[in-house]
């Protein structure tokens, strides 16, 4: 069961299915039947480096002397193409379920390929009706997850755009579990917070309605969000 279910989140190629394919990677690990290994050596090829490297390690767990290797087919992670990073507009406005408006200042010089991730699926309704799900007084708050979780985003990961812009008071910022993982969740800086600097990428500044940003609780719902 544990093989088929890693079948199934390869065969979807969502990049953020990295985390739970890990953690089926490490139970197969306790299990240890060799007779599994027909099932788990194609992942050998994944396209997911940190997938392959697993892999390789449980096969030659399970065939002590092995000479098992990973050769992971890497792809190019999704970046606008020059057409979309043309024209960029310069503000979004974040309409919260409850009336408030949180009005964002895109920093179209500074993260350009975030920026224009983030206007694609704004336009495309991606943020429509999703949370801000989690919310850490004196420090951010972070939203845009389907499953409102830290694990589920956009499906393919972005490239860091990592600038002199620095994290503070009303910053925004894509949320990462690791360099060029950002899924388009994003968060905003309640306060200024130095040490985030130059770890990840800030696409915008709140221009007004921090005020709105400070009232945010958890679960509270994004209505759209309006580029222009």
């Amino acid at each position: 069961a544990l093989a088929k279910s890693l079948a199934r989140l390869t065969y979807a190629g969502a990049d953020t299915s990295r985390d739970p394919r890990l953690a089926i990677i490490e139970r197969l690990t306790e299990q240890e039947p060799v007779s599994m290994l027909p099932l788990i050596q194609v992942h050998l090829n994944d396209f997911d480096p940190q997938i392959a490297e697993a892999v390789r390690v449980l096969c030659n767990r399970l065939v002590p002397g092995g000479a098992f290797t990973a050769a992971p087919r890497l792809r190019r992670l999704e970046q606008a193409s020059l057409d979309e990073v043309q024209d960029l507009p310069t503000t979004a406005t974040l309409v919260m379920q409850n009336g408030d408006h949180i009005e964002l200042r895109l920093l179209v010089n500074d993260a350009p390929m975030s920026v224009a991730r983030f206007v694609k699926l704004a336009r495309a309704g991606y943020y429509n009706g999703l949370t801000f799900h989690r919310i850490v007084p004196n420090f951010v708050i972070q939203g845009g997850s389907p499953g409102a979780s830290e694990y589920v985003g956009d499906t393919r990961f972005m490239r860091d755009e990592l600038g002199r812009v620095p994290n503070v008071r009303g910053a925004v910022g894509i949320s990462t579990r690791g360099r060029d993982t950002g899924d388009a969740q994003i968060f905003i800086d309640l306060v200024d917070l130095p040490r985030l600097d130059h770890d990840y990428t800030i696409f915008a500044m709140v221009g007004s309605g921090m005020n709105a940003v400070d009232r945010v609780l958890e679960g509270a719902q994004i209505r759209t969000v309006v580029v222009k």
